[in-house]
């Protein structure tokens, strides 16, 4: 018999929480349908934030159980969230948050039908990401699903984040360093603020859309489906002859990918 929660999409004001809850798990559904889709399955949101997507999934789509970890203190606020924007009094029973530390085991014993990353992976240091993705594949079924969305990559003229501050395509790449910053201080200001979205762009890696490929396949990965989409910004002849246009375009990739069964 399946859990009944009193809430309500109809309550929801934030945009930023209603594209989390309702956007978000209706792509990973779409995209994981062919492959076995969300009901009935065990998944795991690796980097959930404050957890807003998972939940829409364990709302909406009942799933088996839906694990969260997080390496920051915001999975927190996923029920504060909730009780504001959907009017939910407790979590669900099937959803289950974790707050972990860098580098701590996702090994609990449990393996996973689903895992899913949305915007995660660009803040991962990227020398650790190959360690990131084995430690996955070690937790998830045979043929289990990966699906990994990255927005927006370095290369592109969105890749700073910063580009509701500073306004210019490719910003992060044509100004010297300080003059970036000091850009971005004029807007925001010299408080918390600043150094919030400074700490967000100096730690940002600068992963492409091939080598994110390249790493999930070493993983022991088989992608089944690569969607990316293009900038169409004009690029800069000084960026041109440094950098390729591919490369510079590209400032969304999606994958799905199989896991290949790990060799005892």
């Amino acid at each position: 018999m399946s859990e009944i929660l009193d809430w309500s999409i109809d309550k929801i004001q934030d945009d930023v929480y209603r594209t989390k809850f309702v956007e978000l798990p209706r792509i990973i559904n779409e995209w994981t349908e062919p492959y076995g889709g969300i009901t009935g399955k065990t998944i795991l949101d690796f980097g959930c934030g404050e957890a807003t997507t998972a939940i829409g999934l364990a709302l909406k789509y009942e799933p088996k159980r839906v694990v969260g970890v997080e390496i920051q203190s915001n999975i927190q606020e996923c029920l504060p969230l909730a009780k504001e924007q959907i009017g939910i009094g407790r979590l669900p029973e099937r959803l289950e948050l974790k707050q972990i530390s860098p580098g701590d085991s996702l090994d609990d014993g449990t393996k996973y039908d689903l895992i899913y990353s949305w915007s995660v992976f660009e803040h991962v240091e990227q020398s650790l990401i190959p360690r990131a993705l084995e430690s996955l594949r070690q937790v998830i079924k045979p043929n289990g699903i990966l699906f990994i969305q990255i927005a927006p990559l370095y290369y592109s003229a969105e890749g700073s984040h910063m580009m509701p501050w500073v306004r210019v395509p490719w910003g992060h790449l044509i100004y010297q360093h300080d003059i970036f910053y000091h850009n971005l201080a004029r807007v925001v200001g010299d408080g918390e603020e600043l150094r919030s979205l400074w700490s967000t762009y100096r730690t940002l890696n600068k992963l492409t859309a091939p080598q994110l490929v390249d790493a999930v396949k070493a993983a022991g990965f088989e992608i089944v489906r690569d969607y990316r989409t293009k900038d169409e910004y004009d690029i800069p002849s000084s960026l041109r002859a440094i950098f390729q246009e591919d490369v510079l375009t590209t400032n969304q990739i999606v994958i799905l990918a199989r896991a290949a069964e790990i060799d005892k």
